[in-house]
């Protein structure tokens, strides 16, 4: 990865609608983390029709993700469950069809944003390296990603960690992952790129929202 203190060259600020393409993205790509965008708790609560999305739906794992990110409150805070195909993708090969999750938002506007979520099944511990493969498939699959590139560096708290980089038009898009037996950890930054901006608080965002996730503890 290159210096923190480099800065991005582009020739033009991003529209508002570049923008929400970049910030759709990443909260696409942790829709297996956090139900279908939109959705809302199904009439059937075994799941086997459709996924459910709504704050209070699994307040235990709510209760395992950070309530502050330096002192700021999450914009959003729901969790729920996946069992359709199309939310699961590649965790089907694996025999999944239930996955639940919770997630936290914090949006900053104009396309930047945190997002920390934590995963589980209800038949016992994930694999990580299934997260670690549906991140990756809808970050090289999505129609405006390029420059995808993963490595394993180490943060505290969380110790060694998968993560992802990614730029989605103008957003840049950072994906860390790490196991926390039986759940997964995900936390996405997404930070707006432009002429005058570096990725010194793009980097110190992506620290800070790993600390302080990893010090919420599980049981």
């Amino acid at each position: 990865m290159k210096s923190a203190t480099r800065r991005w060259a582009v020739g033009r600020r991003p529209a508002p609608t570049t923008l929400a393409v970049g910030l759709a993205l990443l909260l696409a790509l942790v829709s297996a983390g956090c139900g279908a965008l939109g959705s809302a708790p199904s009439a059937d609560p075994s799941c086997p029709t459709g996924d459910v999305r709504a704050p209070r739906t699994l307040p235990q794992l709510e209760a395992l993700l950070p309530r502050g990110m330096i002192e700021l409150s999450p914009t959003t805070l729901d969790s729920g469950w996946n069992c359709s195909r199309a939310a699961l993708g590649s965790y089907v090969a694996h025999g999944v069809t239930k996955l639940a999750f919770a997630g936290a938002t914090w949006d900053y506007g104009a396309g930047n944003a945190t997002v920390a979520a934590i995963l589980a099944l209800d038949s016992g511990p994930l694999e990580v390296a299934w997260v670690e493969e549906f991140y990756t498939a809808g970050a090289v699959a999505a129609r405006h990603t390029k420059d995808v590139k993963t490595d394993r560096p180490r943060y505290e708290g969380a110790g060694q960690v998968f993560r992802l980089e990614t730029i989605n038009d103008l957003s840049l898009q950072t994906v860390v992952i790490w196991p926390s037996a039986p759940y997964v950890h995900v936390v996405i930054v997404a930070t707006e790129v432009s002429p005058d901006a570096d990725r010194t608080d793009h980097d110190e965002r992506l620290r800070v929202a790993v600390e302080v996730t990893a010090a919420v503890p599980t049981p």
